[in-house]
């Protein structure tokens, strides 16, 4: 390698980790697993008690989830941020234990306030986040409409949230894993609280800004 390339090649990894020090924007890429429950106890008629017609408790939907965050405030070892993410998770289990094709899925749109705490080892990155927005589902009030597509019903959806990332490279990071809990409650006349529990993994990418 000739000097001047060493030369470049230096200046290169010197303002790759001058941005990652000081970059408050980032985006990530996540799958996620949802698990959808208190589906027994819906607000809707009961069924008649036949296999045809068995509830199932709980349905585990999974896809993918995208986002992007702004740490706007540095408070001492914490530094505080907004997130906006979305989510896609489907699965073919349905509502009904014999009625697969229809399945279920969840759609989620979702803005938050994120806290990221600085460690000893800097390498290690946790957070915690509150966030809230809207869900469209059919778990718990699946109907179809007048030509069978199916309906997706609007909730208030809300995430507890806490994870952890990893510094892989000064602009990357590996999101090891991310855990919540929050809960689907129906706007209108069905209001019922359905409990999510969720797991995520993936990868996060810092932004010059």
């Amino acid at each position: 390698m000739s000097f001047r390339k060493a030369v470049l090649l230096l200046a290169a990894l010197v303002v790759a980790s001058t941005v990652s020090a000081h970059a408050q924007l980032g985006v990530y890429g996540m799958f996620t697993v949802d698990r959808l429950s208190n589906q027994v106890s819906s607000p809707l008629p009961a069924l008649p008690d036949n296999a045809a017609n068995a509830r199932s408790n709980s349905v585990d939907p999974l896809g993918g989830t995208g986002g992007v965050y702004y740490d706007f405030w540095k408070l001492g070892p914490v530094k505080i941020g907004a997130d906006l993410r979305g989510s896609i998770l489907t699965t073919r289990r349905g509502a009904y234990v014999n009625f697969n094709s229809g399945g279920a899925r969840i759609y989620s749109t979702l803005g938050g306030i994120r806290a990221v705490f600085h460690t000893p080892f800097v390498p290690l990155k946790p957070y915690i986040q509150g966030s809230a927005g809207l869900g469209r589902s059919d778990y718990g009030l699946s109907s179809t409409n007048d030509v069978g597509k199916i309906v997706l019903y609007n909730n208030f959806e809300y995430e507890a949230l806490a994870g952890l990332d990893i510094k892989l490279l000064p602009i990357v990071d590996w999101r090891v894993a991310e855990l919540g809990y929050g809960g689907l409650d129906p706007f209108g006349t069905f209001s019922h609280n359905y409990p999510i529990k969720q797991v995520s993994m993936g990868f996060v990418f810092h932004l010059p800004f």
